[in-house]
């Protein structure tokens, strides 16, 4: 069901962060099957939207380690979901879930693709928690809107500051180092 971005913001972050708080969601590390699952479910949402003429909006936490929902990550996906709902007046909301992931929304809005980009790439710089917010932004064509298209520096590494695909790529960070600077990021937001 789409709604106004506006109304829904509130509504996304309030039912989002309930089902975080009063879930096992992240209990536990998710088996993979279901990981995998909603993975596909999640890009096949994402599919039967893209290329239908309006820019998409895709919201998701990008946080390490085995859990899918740690502490403050409920509050943080609140958080996001309103500040989309302010950048995107007019947006509709299409999806809003909690999967084996963690925490999921998908907005369309007539914003131009790269001007929604620029958007979402401020939100997710706008503050140091926001490092974990995931926005993913794709044209009206179906086509990915990412940094580099817009000459954009890529993501930093939440641990060094270097570019974090290539951190990444290298190993050059134990788990462990990463889901702690994840959980000194996340610490009292649920507070």
């Amino acid at each position: 069901m789409a709604t106004d971005a506006a109304g829904a913001a509130g509504l996304a972050s309030a039912r989002a962060s309930d089902e975080l708080r009063g879930s096992t969601l992240g209990a536990d590390p998710e088996p993979r099957d279901r990981v995998l699952a909603s993975r596909d479910d999640r890009r096949a949402t994402i599919d039967r939207h893209r290329g239908r003429g309006r820019t998409l909006v895709v919201l998701s936490l990008a946080v390490p380690g085995p859990k899918s929902a740690p502490p403050g990550a409920g509050a943080l996906f609140a958080w996001a979901a309103r500040e989309v709902g302010r950048a995107f007046p007019g947006a509709k909301r299409l999806d809003l879930r909690v999967d084996a992931l963690g925490p999921f929304a998908l907005w369309s809005t007539r914003v131009w693709p790269d001007a929604a980009k620029a958007r979402c790439v401020a939100l997710e710089a706008s503050q140091p928690a926001a490092r974990l917010v995931d926005l993913d932004v794709y044209s009206p064509g179906g086509e990915a809107v990412d940094r580099a298209s817009l000459l954009l520096q890529p993501r930093p590494c939440l641990c060094c500051g270097e570019p974090a695909r290539d951190c990444l790529l290298e190993g050059a960070h134990p788990l462990d180092e990463l889901t702690a600077r994840a959980r000194e990021l996340l610490a009292g937001l649920d507070a």
